[in-house]
């Protein structure tokens, strides 16, 4: 299993009902084929350093990025303008342990 962390710096003027009605949809449509297994978003606290994490679970870090270096990447990655004036970090780590 691996996890990607996908953070939105504190700052960043974010549209979260079309984020969360729109492009985790997307997100969930163009990559599912590719083992994405499921998605949370966490809002922060205005004190964080971040406004906004999503964590996508893969079933593999192979399957991650087959989906970061696939056509449909483009579609993913081009979305963030429509919702987002900061570009995120992105994060990524394989599990070694859960409860």
């Amino acid at each position: 299993m691996a996890t990607i962390s996908v953070l939105y710096p504190a700052g960043t003027n974010f549209k979260m009902d079309y984020y969360m009605s729109t492009h985790m949809p997307l997100v969930q449509q163009k990559w599912g084929s590719y083992g994405l297994k499921s998605w949370k978003v966490v809002q922060m606290p205005s004190e964080q350093p971040f406004c906004v994490m999503a964590l996508l679970e893969f079933d593999s870090m192979a399957s991650f990025q087959k989906a970061g270096a696939g056509p449909e990447r483009e579609d993913v990655m081009n979305d963030i303008k429509n919702f987002s004036d900061k570009e995120p970090t992105i994060l990524t780590g394989g599990m070694v342990g859960s409860s």
